[in-house]
């Protein structure tokens, strides 16, 4: 199976630089798939790849939020996939010997190598990656598809936890992330509240099912002790990363709850070890999801929804422009878009 022509591409050369250009692509490797790409979602690593606060190896092609369609599969495949289907690519790929691989957990492999982060990603016309990575997408247009992969990190944020129908779930942050939970916790018949800084984004969170939303967490434990009678709430999702807000989430919680950490920075939180015995506490942490299948299950169901969470698009010619935009104008940017094919 060939890579085929040079085709266009968009490169990270150096911090904050990015060069499109032709390249020729590598050949793709035993079971790896050919893919035609048809857009792509930026997330926060790629803007931390970019700003170099998360590293990895420079020059790179960035983008692993992909949604493409088949151009040419392994010699030997008998998988589900034929040439021509729409695909959304699950990133991670994993070593499959380290002891979380070993237990099932291939989310938190220590080895990963990841689409778009360790190796080429979708910012390209065409790529290759492991068949085993694709999976269908039937039904689910190419923009819906790319966000597939945000969605799987938000509906680990609410399986790992195990929210069930009728409980009420608290997310703190209306980001890309927080709103997927919205989405994905209603879906399991969930009521949801919503606090957030930004009103643009509660208003979209209202869109997507909150019944509650709060500007801000100042006032957040008498707003959980309305919505709640009192006793806290079940389940805190924390999707901002922010420490003073992971605090919040310990305060708030009902005895006996249960707290899922989705939010990514290097902040420390101050916590009392007294709060996780004192009212036994389950805290997860949460990555991306293990079932990437029923993330796209999921996002099929709510197409209108996810396609919501599109605030900008741009070209692959204009990737840099958009890395840039997205990285300077976080309080107007929900999830920007790379049309691609």
């Amino acid at each position: 199976m060939s890579g085929g022509a040079v085709h266009l591409a968009a490169t990270t050369t150096r911090l904050r630089t990015v060069v499109t250009a032709p390249v020729t692509p590598a050949e793709p490797g035993p079971g790896e798939a050919l893919l035609t790409v048809e857009r792509v979602g930026i997330c926060g690593t790629d803007l931390h790849i970019w700003d170099g606060s998360y590293a990895t190896g420079l020059p790179l092609i960035q983008g692993h939020e992909i949604s493409a369609t088949v151009a040419a599969l392994p010699g030997g495949y008998t998988g589900p996939l034929a040439v021509g289907d729409r695909v959304a690519v699950e990133p991670v790929v994993a070593c499959g010997t380290c002891y979380p691989c070993r237990i099932g957990r291939r989310n938190t492999c220590r080895s990963m190598d990841a689409v778009g982060v360790h190796r080429p990603g979708g910012f390209q016309e065409r790529v290759a990656v492991p068949a085993g990575n694709c999976h269908p997408a039937p039904g689910l247009t190419a923009d819906v598809a790319a966000l597939a992969e945000t969605l799987s990190v938000s509906l680990r944020a609410i399986t790992r936890p195990g929210v069930r129908a009728g409980e009420r779930v608290l997310i703190l942050g209306a980001g890309p992330i927080g709103l997927g939970a919205v989405i994905a916790a209603r879906d399991v018949g969930a009521e949801v509240m919503v606090a957030d800084l930004h009103e643009a984004r509660l208003d979209l969170a209202r869109t997507l099912g909150a019944a509650v939303t709060v500007r801000g967490v100042g006032q957040l434990p008498e707003h959980v002790a309305e919505w709640t009678s009192g006793e806290g709430v079940p389940v805190v999702v924390e999707a901002t990363g922010a420490a003073a807000v992971a605090e919040r989430a310990f305060e708030v919680v009902a005895t006996a709850g249960r707290i899922s950490l989705v939010g990514v920075s290097e902040q420390v939180a101050n916590l009392s070890l007294r709060t996780f015995t004192a009212k036994e506490l389950d805290v997860y942490g949460s990555r991306s999801t293990l079932d990437f299948p029923a993330a796209i299950a999921l996002a099929g169901r709510h197409q209108d929804d996810v396609r919501r969470l599109i605030s900008h698009e741009f070209g692959l010619a204009e990737v840099g422009e958009a890395l840039a935009f997205a990285h300077d104008n976080p309080q107007s940017v929900v999830k920007t878009v790379i049309a691609v094919g």
